[in-house]
């Protein structure tokens, strides 16, 4: 009643196989949609204010742009606050 037999184990790999890669290849699609989706957002907001030099705001995914100052070399963030010295670049 429940034998088993070579053609019934061969049935049941190839299944497997199948709905393994099927599993893969769906995920790797999905995965590339986002990407691509991800690419059109941050290149459509930059073209549609037509802005060509990088916003002060930070990036999606946390990282910001640190600039020199042009007193003490330092690297501070666009918008950061007067360190206290009387020359200091930065307003606040």
């Amino acid at each position: 009643m429940f034998g088993f037999s070579l053609t019934k184990i061969v049935f049941t790999v190839v299944i497997v196989y199948l709905v393994w890669n099927a599993f893969k290849y769906f995920t790797r699609v999905q995965d590339q949609r986002a990407d691509r989706s991800r690419v059109k957002r941050q290149s459509g907001g930059a073209q549609a204010s037509g802005a060509s030099k990088p916003s002060a705001a930070p990036a999606p995914d946390g990282v910001e742009d640190m600039i020199e100052c042009k007193v003490c070399g330092a690297y501070v963030t666009r918008g950061a606050k007067s360190c206290g010295r009387d020359d200091c670049p930065f307003m606040g």
